[in-house]
Formats: C-alpha cells, sequence, structure tokens
C-alpha cells in the first residue's frame, strides 16, 4: 500500500489490517428525536473496516456522577482513545481484502 496517498479530509486516524484493507476514525454528528420534539444533536467518532465493513461509534459525551446529580460533559479524546483501541484490535485480526476500487 502507498502510504503517500492523501486521507480523506473527514479521516482522524488509519489503521492497516493485516489482509491490507483500511479502519477508519471519523467524527460525525447523529440527530436523534426526542419526546419532546426539540431532538438532539449526538457527536461521535466513528470506526469503519473498509475490507469487512465492521463499525464501532464512541460518543462524545459522558456522564460524570456529581453528588446529587449526573452530569453531561463533552470528552472528544475519550472518545478518539477508545475508537483508536477498537481499530487497532480490529485491524490485528480482520482477514478481509481491500475492496476493489472501480
Amino acid at each position: 500500500m502507498d502510504s503517500s496517498i492523501a486521507w480523506p479530509n473527514d479521516v482522524v486516524a488509519r489503521y492497516l489490517t493485516v489482509a491490507g484493507a483500511i479502519v477508519d476514525l471519523t467524527h460525525g454528528d447523529r440527530y436523534y428525536p426526542t419526546d419532546d420534539g426539540i431532538g438532539e444533536t449526538r457527536n461521535h467518532t466513528l470506526a469503519t473496516c473498509t475490507g469487512c465493513r465492521a463499525a464501532e461509534e464512541f460518543s462524545h459525551w459522558r456522564v460524570v456522577k456529581r453528588m446529587t446529580f449526573d452530569d453531561k460533559v463533552r470528552d472528544p479524546e475519550a472518545a478518539d482513545r477508545e475508537a483508536c483501541k477498537w481499530a487497532q484490535a480490529h485491524a490485528s485480526e480482520c482477514r478481509a481484502l481491500p475492496r476493489p476500487t472501480v
């Protein structure tokens, strides 16, 4: 594989599988409707294998337990770390061949 090939703009990390496919990490936002009609946008880091198409999504939001309430804090770095661990583990085991480019 030629490492000089430019990464897509939205890729934040890339892992090479044992069979030569790629696991890409990207950031994204997904809208979810809620009962109150307002909805919410959830930020995440997505790890996707270009060989077998396995994917895992890691939320940028964490629940922090406070003394009298729970608080949601945004922590994209923690999501990136979790996604990197998943991508590394997947890349070390995935035997799917890279999909051909047309």
